[in-house]
């Protein structure tokens, strides 16, 4: 098994800002989240890099910056935006 294969694994913060939106779409938090801050500190590629590092591999790592969903796209830069976007919310 390769577990770095393609960058599976790497840990990209616009997943974690993915989940906030859903959160932030269905009232588990209130107001808008720091999308960004809590993405950089949930998702941490520096920890992974070291990790492939000390495994003798070298890996460039490609941060997504935008990512395609089967209802939209997720714009990483106005994540918010996305979260509003759903006829169907429980957005106060």
């Amino acid at each position: 098994m390769i577990f770095s294969d393609r960058q599976c694994n790497l840990p990209q913060p616009i997943f974690a800002a993915w989940f906030l939106t859903q959160f932030r779409r269905w009232g588990m938090v209130k107001g808008a989240p720091d999308y960004a801050a809590l993405s950089k500190r949930v998702m941490r590629p520096d920890i992974y890099l070291e990790a492939m590092k000390e495994m003798g591999l070298s890996v460039k790592p490609v941060m997504l910056d935008k990512i395609p969903l089967v209802d939209s796209t997720l714009e990483g830069a106005d994540p918010e935006r996305y979260a509003k976007s759903f006829a169907v919310h429980s957005l106060a």
